[in-house]
């Protein structure tokens, strides 16, 4: 077994929790909640360069 194989095997263990489901904590770090961001976006970035 490759040092690679052990490592894969080890962070899968590792993401995967009891449930079966990944554990990354950051996969929703980007979201803010809101549904129309995309369609504002020139707005979000006016106001924050008025910051």
């Amino acid at each position: 077994m490759t040092i690679s194989e052990v490592s894969r095997e080890a962070l899968e263990a590792y993401l995967v929790g009891p449930s079966g489901r990944r554990r990354l904590g950051a996969a929703a770090a980007g979201r803010s909640g809101a549904s129309d961001v995309s369609e504002r976006i020139e707005e979000i970035l006016a106001a924050e360069a008025r910051r």
